[in-house]
């Protein structure tokens, strides 16, 4: 977690959804990287989930949607797994960044709540 989703106010808030934001924007423009075909399925269903909560709550000016923050702390889970298995593999690269940036968001936006 970055040393920022620590930090409290209203300075912390801006922060962590400049960060967000620019994250998103790093994420959002390019196709679904390479991931190991068996779990595509599962890891495109996790980046739309976290897709959509980062979108809401970007949207709404940093404030998480009805019940994110909830789907949110149930992906990190999923999301930790991601990353340990598209690292094993210089072929996944594309994806283990993508699903790092994914990561920071879902723990910046649950520390912003925090």
């Amino acid at each position: 977690m970055n040393p920022t989703s620590r930090a409290h106010g209203p300075e912390a808030h801006r922060i962590r959804l400049d960060e967000v934001a620019l994250l998103w924007a790093a994420h959002r423009p390019g196709p679904f990287p390479e991931v190991p075909w068996d779990e595509k399925l599962g890891l495109a269903h996790l980046d739309l989930n976290v897709a959509g909560c980062v979108s809401t709550y970007l949207g709404r000016g940093g404030v998480p949607g009805p019940g994110h923050l909830g789907i949110l702390r149930e992906c990190l889970p999923e999301l930790r797994a991601a990353v340990t298995l598209l690292g094993r593999s210089a072929e996944y690269r594309e994806g283990l960044v993508a699903f790092r940036r994914l990561l920071a968001m879902a723990e910046l936006i649950i520390a912003d709540a925090a």
